[in-house]
């Protein structure tokens, strides 16, 4: 990217001891760490729940859902235990009903949350074994960088010498700045999500730019893969079951992330809540884990150390996605909710590594695009950390959280807050998305067969018929040469970034483009016919692609 700052070379770390970080003191401190957790969940509980007969509903209906989760919907990571335990719950709660003593009854109903929650939060909980993660950043980047050398069908390679990982995964924007501010305050990256892969290669960035671990949900599911289980457990993720949506399990989820944010434990979160299936740069954003950082933020300045929370938006930059077909098809057909990392996915270590091995050989390069950290309102921060507003007025964090001069907790605005860090985070996003090659022959090829047909829907433009999908090349390639145009004067006002290979002439970014869409999937996407016309071999995944580049008002500019 001309103009913006991009490593290629693993950065030190800003603090050498791994014992000195904030994930590996408070995994020495699990027990208070949870305790805290759970006292905090069982007084908000308690709070919405205040009359007995609600609580008691409440129980009994956690249990039932529990029960029915187990038996009609069981995982591999379920353990055998569990259903036991649920069991003896109705046992319980029959007893506790049939007591006279109105505080002997209220004494057992919360022993009942207690027990609930105890068993929550043990599950939930993160592990950090500095050993375990010596092992995988010293190992991960060797085998990534192998693979990224590597080609499809050519394992020797796995064994030449090539570019090194951080030479093909390129970290790029404003990682100066980040690293003064990790040391100053507690950090929040929150990424655009488009592949399973995301959460092991943005783990890679942010060691490249010589930052602590983070910590993170990840699919409980994952744990009984072998080949991950083992480093999951211990580097700091913590276990997400998304089949649970129970107010307790949610809010204990909610809390977990809170406080080790008061804690100083850097954090990693998609604010998507799941992958993009249209291929579209995320533009709405889940609030829940969001908001915990407007919530920690409060916390914080109840102490003396005030410290701040600094929000960073990644954007992960790729020429093409793996599942593309699968997200694609979901998004046209409206399938629901999609869920993260589902099982019929990644079963089993065998899956895992074809599909990593399938997609670093594919892929040519990645590119991390680390944007201008914000502080829990959105507002911009200098390198000390102070914030400004949109006028560039210097502004005290603390001023958005007093009512008549007193520090207040108020829901209602901290989620206002949220809502408008959220806006603030998809801005971001935009800016420093960063063009490819491919993202610009699939919008302009795209755009060209939507013209053609303007009266038909696009369940029917992904059913048009071979023929119907040729495009003459001089057009494509005047196409090529507009959004060139129109994409360096966005890039001039700052509103996105582009990839070195678009600053040079249609013919290549044409070549360029087409090839990498080619590289990967069955078909190629985009390919020129021996009369020299472009072809279209799947409108699916061409309108999937074609979407990376929305949200910039270029669709009656370019044809």
């Amino acid at each position: 990217m001309k103009d913006s700052t991009t490593y290629t070379k693993k950065l030190s770390y800003v603090i050498e001891d791994i014992k000195e970080w904030p994930i590996y003191k408070i995994s020495q401190d699990k027990e208070d760490y949870l305790k805290e957790i759970i006292a905090k969940t069982k007084e908000e509980t308690l709070e919405r729940f205040k009359n007995e007969s609600d609580l008691l509903d409440e129980i009994k209906k956690i249990r039932y859902q529990e029960i029915i989760r187990l038996k009609k919907n069981p995982w591999q990571s379920d353990k055998p235990s569990e259903l036991e335990f649920w069991k003896q719950k109705k046992k319980e709660i029959i007893a506790i009903t049939s007591m006279e003593d109105e505080q002997e009854r209220k004494k057992g109903l919360e022993q009942q949350l207690n027990e609930i929650m105890d068993l929550y939060a043990n599950e939930i909980v993160a592990n950090f074994d500095p050993a375990k993660y010596n092992i995988a950043r010293k190992a991960l980047p060797v085998v990534f960088s192998r693979l990224l050398n590597a080609f499809p069908g050519k394992l020797y390679k796995l064994f030449t010498p090539g570019k090194s990982l951080h030479e093909k995964l390129q970290l790029n924007g404003e990682i100066d700045q980040i690293r003064k501010l990790s040391t100053q305050g507690t950090l929040v990256f929150v990424p655009t999500h488009f592949s399973n892969l995301d959460s092991p290669t943005i783990g890679m960035a942010i060691d490249g730019i010589g930052l602590p671990a983070v910590t993170y949900g990840a699919g409980i599911n994952l744990f009984t893969i072998k080949l991950l289980s083992n480093f999951m457990n211990n580097l700091g993720s913590y276990k997400v079951d998304r089949r649970r949506r129970n107010e307790v399990y949610l809010k204990l989820l909610k809390n977990y992330s809170t406080v080790g944010l008061t804690r100083g434990v850097h954090s990693l979160f998609f604010p998507g809540g799941t992958r993009s299936r249209s291929g579209a740069i995320e533009d709405k954003l889940k609030l829940g884990l969001l908001g915990t950082a407007v919530e920690a933020q409060q916390i914080n300045l109840s102490n003396p150390s005030k410290e701040k929370i600094f929000v960073v938006p990644v954007v992960l930059n790729y020429h093409f996605v793996m599942e593309a077909s699968k997200l694609i098809n979901e998004q046209l057909k409206a399938e629901g909710k999609e869920n993260y990392l589902s099982e019929d996915e990644f079963k089993n270590s065998f899956k895992i590594l074809k599909f990593i091995y399938k997609f670093f050989t594919a892929t040519p390069k990645i590119i991390i695009s680390f944007g201008k950290p914000m502080d829990v309102i959105g507002n911009k921060v200098d390198n000390s950390g102070e914030s400004f507003n949109e006028i560039g007025q210097k502004v005290e964090i603390e001023d958005y959280f007093i009512t008549e001069n007193k520090l207040t907790n108020n829901a209602q605005r901290n989620n206002v807050y949220t809502q408008h860090l959220a806006k603030k985070i998809t801005a971001a996003f935009k800016e420093n998305n960063i063009v490819f090659t491919s993202h610009i022959c699939a919008f302009v090829a795209f755009e060209i067969i939507s013209k053609k047909h303007n009266q038909l829907s696009i369940f029917e433009l992904v059913r048009l018929p071979k023929e119907e999908l040729e495009i003459d090349y001089l057009r494509f390639e005047k196409g090529v040469q507009k959004m060139k145009t129109l994409l360096l004067e966005l890039k001039e006002n700052n509103k996105l970034k582009l990839s070195d290979e678009v600053y040079k002439d249609a013919k290549f970014i044409i070549n360029n483009g087409m090839k990498f869409l080619g590289t990967y999937h069955p078909q190629p996407v985009l390919k020129k016919s021996k009369k020299g016309t472009i072809l279209i071999s799947d409108m699916k995944l061409l309108y999937f692609y074609h979407n990376r580049t929305l949200g910039y008002n270029l669709e009656d500019k370019i044809v």
